[in-house]
């Protein structure tokens, strides 16, 4: 349910990238932000994310785009650079605090969590997937099909829970051919107490093929609130940035020159 200026570190990540690389750093309203993302779907998402690219491309002749994805934003970025229109323009993608809706909801719904289950996939199959489920699910809208889509086994949204077996994993993320590098927090309160951090992030990050590595953040809530772990978070960013750049520089310089070496 995040939005506008939902992050507290976006002030200092803005004044990163601008001072350090030139980059401009621009948020996005997509329909399912705030408390949209019950009546939404990743589907969705990707195809407003794609609007946003054709505008930045052709409108603002834009050519350097990275996407850094917050919680089920980062569900977005990897549904973008999966099945995006314009996915090949994204340079990189930062997924900060990659967690696991479906394990939150097992664990602060408790037997809540299967009834609300059972509920959206009954629907689902009696043809009323975009209807509204019962108002005590969540205070925002949600429809049964985007429930089930976050709180069930192998949903759209389930693509960060630990028990995901690791030949799934693979299977999901060889879908994407962009750099990306993984940011969690060691104090994530959306991450269950049962769930060890360091192996998750380990194996999200040897299922990736195109991951740049991980970092996770010892002192750092969801949305890093405290300034040491802002400060980490950015210097993270800048340092992925740059070397996705010049990665794209040396492989601009190789085709130019083998380009040379044809015209003789």
């Amino acid at each position: 349910m995040d939005g506008y200026n939902a992050l507290p570190y976006l002030p200092l990540l803005g004044k990163y990238l601008e001072e350090q690389l030139g980059f401009s750093l621009i948020q996005v309203m997509l329909t399912s932000s705030h408390m949209g993302y019950g009546v939404s779907s990743l589907l969705e998402d990707v195809r407003e994310l794609d609007i946003l690219l054709t505008f930045l491309r052709e409108e603002r002749a834009k050519t350097r785009l990275f996407f850094i994805g917050h919680s089920t934003g980062c569900q977005d970025a990897i549904s973008f650079a999966s099945h995006g229109r314009n996915r090949a323009a994204v340079q990189g993608i930062v997924l900060q605090g990659p967690v696991s809706d479906r394990e939150f909801m097992m664990f602060s719904l408790k037997e809540m969590y299967g009834k609300y289950v059972r509920l959206a996939q009954r629907m689902i199959n009696d043809g009323k997937g975009q209807e509204l489920m019962v108002r005590e699910v969540d205070i925002a809208p949600v429809t049964a099909y985007r429930f089930n889509s976050l709180a069930s086994i192998g949903g759209d949204d389930d693509m960060f829970s630990s028990d995901i077996p690791f030949e799934s994993l693979q299977a999901l993320f060889r879908q994407v051919k962009t750099p990306l590098i993984m940011v969690h927090s060691g104090k994530d309160e959306y991450i269950p107490p049962h769930i060890n951090k360091e192996s998750l992030a380990s194996n999200l990050t040897k299922a990736s093929p195109s991951s740049l590595g991980a970092v996770v953040l010892p002192d750092a809530d969801h949305a890093i609130s405290d300034l040491a772990s802002q400060t980490i978070f950015c210097d993270t960013v800048v340092q992925f940035i740059r070397k996705v750049l010049y990665t794209l520089e040396q492989e601009e310089k190789a085709h130019e020159q083998a380009l040379g070496g044809l015209s003789l």
